[in-house]
């Protein structure tokens, strides 16, 4: 599957980073998460296609006010949605 590119597989990175957020805090909580281990195993993905796949995701979210980086090299995100 790590093969897959293209905008289907990107919502679905997207969507797959949501729900993981979403295991780990409700809706106004700021969470540590570890999105790039969780995509690399999830999807075995190479290190550049889960860097492309995060960064994606995570912009998605965001740009949605679904998440907010709390700093951007941090590991922390605040679930907004």
């Amino acid at each position: 599957m790590g093969t897959e590119t293209g905008d289907s597989q990107m919502h679905e990175y997207t969507k797959a980073v949501y729900d993981y957020i979403h295991t780990l805090g409700e809706v106004g909580d700021e969470v540590p998460t570890a999105i790039w281990p969780y995509l690399a195993s999830r999807y075995d993905l190479t290190p550049t296609e889960t860097r492309r796949a995060r960064r994606s995701a995570m912009d998605e979210l965001s740009r949605l006010g679904l998440v907010e980086r709390i700093n951007v090299r941090g590991r922390y995100v605040r679930i907004l949605g």
